[in-house]
């Protein structure tokens, strides 16, 4: 079993592997507020995290058929909609860094190989739950998907050895660099962010 290891010590790997990837590793995440006409009492606010494809997609839809958006379209996982909540609202790359470690190291610990991968996934996980708890309302146990996909295929997270954190901590860079690269953040609101500023919508996750 491996010993604990604390946030302030992941932290520090992060930074330090983040200068083997691009800048949009740590660029802050884009989201783009998408109008949705709703004519009922109340408002509609929530967050998305699609592929850009079908974001696309969503946005016609949106905008031509805003009823069967609301009514008919199937709801996106509630627990990768949570995480793209916390990364638009985390306040500093830090946050940002500990939602990111926190969510895909979770889905890494899913996979039941030999090599370390789940053990050291599980090692980073609770590293950046300690410092997002006293930040975030964390994900409920009952979320099993909390980032959209693991990118990286399988055939090399079993043919690698992962024998140390520091290695743990470039496969979730690199899955996070994958991840930005193809999904879109999309932020649903039936009110204008001047109103957004002086309201609480009542918030619809889809």
């Amino acid at each position: 079993m491996l010993d604990q290891m604390d946030w302030d010590s992941a932290y520090k790997l992060w930074q330090y592997g983040s200068y083997s990837f691009p800048k949009s590793l740590v660029e802050p995440i884009s989201v783009e507020t998408v109008f949705v006409e709703y004519k009922n009492s109340g408002y509609i606010f929530g967050y998305d995290w699609l592929q850009n494809d079908e974001a696309s997609e969503r946005k016609q839809l949106i905008a031509k058929n805003p009823t069967e958006f609301l009514y008919f379209t199937k709801p996106s996982n509630k627990g990768t909609i949570q995480t793209a909540q916390m990364l638009a609202e985390a306040q500093d790359m830090e946050e940002t860094a500990a939602v990111w470690t926190a969510a895909t190291a979770y889905e890494l610990t899913n996979y039941n190989t030999q090599n370390g991968v789940a053990r050291y996934a599980n090692q980073l996980y609770y590293a950046a739950i300690m410092f997002l708890r006293q930040r975030f309302e964390l994900w409920h146990h009952a979320m099993r998907k909390l980032v959209p996909e693991i990118m990286i295929p399988r055939s090399v997270l079993n043919s690698l050895q992962c024998d140390q954190a520091e290695t743990m901590m470039g496969l979730i860079q690199m899955n996070v660099v994958m991840l930005k690269g193809s999904y879109t953040f999309l932020r649903y609101s039936s009110i204008s962010d001047a109103e957004l500023a002086n309201e609480q919508p009542h918030s619809l996750r889809l």
